[in-house]
């Protein structure tokens, strides 16, 4: 996602590479960098990302039919509403990621979802930082739900900044939004219920709004 992005003969690019990311996550940074915060949670958090499918943040505004489509390398976006028309509505649009979505999920999210949370999607986005952050709630659902349905989870290795960047944002939104259950649901024998994720989301949302909007 970008704030503003130009479409030339059906090839979405960027206009503007400025990444914005929200402010007081160097404490965050640190903690992770110590190895304050487990392995386990951070590869916990990596696997969600990987799993995560944007589809709710191209569906805002009740246009919950659109669908989304990606090129194979993750970089260009595109979104056809049910009439079957490119969406185009400033709001829903595809756009470009500098990161591949599933193979570089924590580089994607500083990069390409973080500065969507914070401007939109184009100068006439008439959307709000809570009201996205709820899409964005929407499709980590699914990440959480295909996570959970993995026999294994992978550890991974942090080798860049913008990877503790993004880490940074989901530990401080965890600990705002009192949402540390979201480690539970994976070390629990029997099944993960509604009642827990919608709770563990809702706290979540939360915790992102906090941390994206400073209150």
């Amino acid at each position: 996602m970008k704030k503003f992005i130009l479409i030339i003969l059906g090839i979405i690019m960027p206009i503007t590479a400025s990444a914005q990311l929200p402010s007081q996550l160097g404490p965050y940074i640190k903690r992770i960098q110590d190895k304050e915060i487990s392995s386990r949670q951070i590869d916990i958090l990596y696997a969600i990302l990987r799993n995560t499918y944007e589809v709710c943040i191209h569906q805002q505004n009740g246009a919950i039919d659109n669908k989304v489509y990606v090129s194979k390398d993750g970089h260009k976006e595109a979104v056809y509403g049910k009439d079957g028309k490119l969406v185009q509505d400033g709001v829903n649009d595809g756009s470009y990621n500098y990161f591949h979505p599933s193979e570089q999920p924590l580089r994607h999210f500083t990069a390409d979802i973080s500065p969507w949370i914070m401007w939109g999607q184009s100068r006439t986005d008439n959307t709000t930082v809570t009201s996205r952050i709820y899409a964005y709630m929407g499709d980590l659902e699914g990440g959480i739900r295909r996570t959970l349905e993995q026999q294994t989870i992978a550890e991974i290795k942090l080798s860049d900044k913008k990877q503790f960047q993004a880490l940074a944002v989901f530990i401080r939104a965890i600990e705002e939004g009192k949402a540390e259950f979201i480690f539970n649901l994976f070390e629990s024998k029997g099944k993960v219920t509604d009642k827990q994720l919608v709770d563990v989301l809702s706290r979540l949302n939360r915790g992102f709004e906090k941390v994206y909007t400073n209150s």
